[in-house]
């Protein structure tokens, strides 16, 4: 018989052991969401003759439109069903679960991030539609070095209180299509920036200020999750981080309205379904930002 219900402190063993087995991330990285992310309020099972048999998180989040309106919104997140009960649309259960929980609770918006192409047709099944979208580039260290400089203003990077990140985050991002996170967020970010030797940071120059997230993949690869600064800075920005972080390639996120210059390419990044009506005409143009899936 199958049971919805959110999850109880005794259940971490067997939720990390679900997430091992369908996510296959390394022990150290499960038992660091467990100690810094995890709530079981925010976690949501379906279980199975009383096993857990699939899991979810409930991430809330404000969506922020450029007429000033926000919404109160939820990201689903870490969704994962044991393989020995798949095939028997448990995911798509608890999916209808959890929006029909926000939608009570006055959240207006069910977001999700999917992990791979095959998985975005899923959703579109469940009515979630394309809505966010993400400029990704490949760039190596010398082809960095030969950007121009788009202005002769110095660039110096310091590390950032997860509080005063989001506030220039949300100050640059202001009057567009946005996803925006809490201050408890971004720290949880930035501690897993710290557990690769990165962290977030102010890029700060004489007239202006932005923010970058930037994890270490290895020794050979860098990547920029998340780089918010106005056009003609951008190139002088990468130079800063290429001194700070050398590496042969880097991997750059940034809001598909940004870093045209740099070539790469736009691609739906995150989905939504409206749980409530919204009297705004979205997604528009391609200019929806998420920007942070904590993947």
């Amino acid at each position: 018989m199958a049971e919805i219900r959110f999850a109880k402190s005794d259940e971490i063993n067997q939720l990390k052991e679900l997430w091992k087995i369908c996510f296959g991330d390394e022990d150290s990285y499960i038992d660091f969401y467990y100690k810094h992310r995890f709530k079981k309020e925010e976690t949501l099972l379906l279980l199975e003759n009383n096993q857990i048999a699939s899991m979810l998180t409930m991430m809330p989040l404000v969506f922020s439109l450029p007429n000033n309106q926000i919404y109160k919104s939820t990201m689903l997140y870490a969704i994962a069903t044991h393989p020995n009960h798949r095939g028997k649309n448990l995911a798509t259960q608890l999916i209808a679960q959890s929006n029909k929980y926000i939608k009570v609770n006055d959240g207006h918006l069910s977001v999700l991030v999917p992990a791979t192409k095959p998985l975005f047709e899923f959703y579109y099944n469940q009515d979630y539609k394309d809505g966010f979208y993400i400029r990704e580039t490949l760039l190596t260290y010398a082809a960095i070095q030969f950007l121009s400089f788009g202005t002769s203003e110095k660039c110096s990077i310091i590390s950032a209180h997860a509080s005063k990140y989001n506030y220039v985050r949300n100050k640059i991002l202001y009057g567009k299509i946005f996803i925006n996170y809490s201050d408890e967020d971004i720290a949880y970010q930035k501690k897993l920036c710290q557990q690769t030797n990165a962290d977030i940071y102010l890029l700060n120059f004489q007239h202006i200020q932005g923010c970058a997230i930037i994890e270490r993949l290895s020794a050979e690869k860098v990547f920029i999750k998340e780089l918010l600064l106005d056009e003609k800075y951008l190139n002088t920005a990468l130079k800063q981080i290429s001194a700070l972080f050398h590496a042969e390639e880097y991997i750059l996120r940034t809001p598909s309205f940004s870093g045209l210059n740099l070539g790469g390419s736009t691609r739906p990044f995150a989905v939504f379904k409206a749980l409530t009506y919204i009297p705004f005409d979205f997604p528009i143009n391609q200019e929806g930002y998420l920007g942070l899936a904590f993947d």
